[in-house]
């Protein structure tokens, strides 16, 4: 269900999400229009979000009871974050965000959301960093290793070379001077 409010019609107390990096406002004058989409407010801009999230699981709030249209609107704004939380850029993504959004995936489901798809998608991205993590120590295990071979195949050749050099000495033949 969509339904379109302007937010200049509403009143003082209603509030609107607008997203992550701002918060919850109650501003009458904002020219994004508020849309409810199946019992949540959000701002214009979020709509086509929360209803793919809708449309790909439908039965994601059905046991989501909060009847506190502010508290509903902003559980759905953390689910709105929390899911561009998990866009970013696996370089970007650090440990600290998939564990606070572990720690979120859990708030949310005790609140009554069904969020296994999403818990799914977690579980993939800390295995991916952990995965990422064991690599970059392979790794620096295996440049240490490189360079000391390095090393130590520099000390062989460095021998190798002297070896030569004494074996060329020990074959010179004598010069007449040598021998007078």
């Amino acid at each position: 269900m969509v339904k379109n409010t302007e937010s200049s019609e509403s009143s003082d107390d209603e509030q609107s999400y607008s997203s992550s990096s701002e918060e919850w406002s109650k501003s009458s004058d904002d020219a994004d229009e508020i849309v409810e989409v199946n019992g949540f407010q959000v701002l214009d801009s979020k709509v086509n979000q929360v209803m793919t999230i809708f449309e790909k699981h439908p039965d994601m709030a059905s046991d989501f009871s909060l009847k506190n249209q502010q508290l509903r609107n902003a559980y759905m704004g953390v689910l709105l974050n929390l899911v561009m939380t998990l866009c970013q850029n696996p370089k970007e993504l650090t440990m600290d965000d998939v564990n606070k959004a572990d720690r979120t995936v859990l708030d949310l489901t005790k609140a009554g959301f069904k969020l296994h798809w999403l818990r799914q998608k977690l579980d993939e991205a800390f295995q991916k960093k952990e995965k990422k993590r064991e690599i970059r120590v392979r790794i620096r295990l295996l440049d240490e290793k490189v360079k000391k071979r390095k090393l130590s195949l520099s000390d062989l050749e460095s021998d190798l070379k002297k070896q030569k050099d004494a074996a060329l000495a020990t074959e010179a033949s004598f010069d007449f001077c040598d021998i007078v």
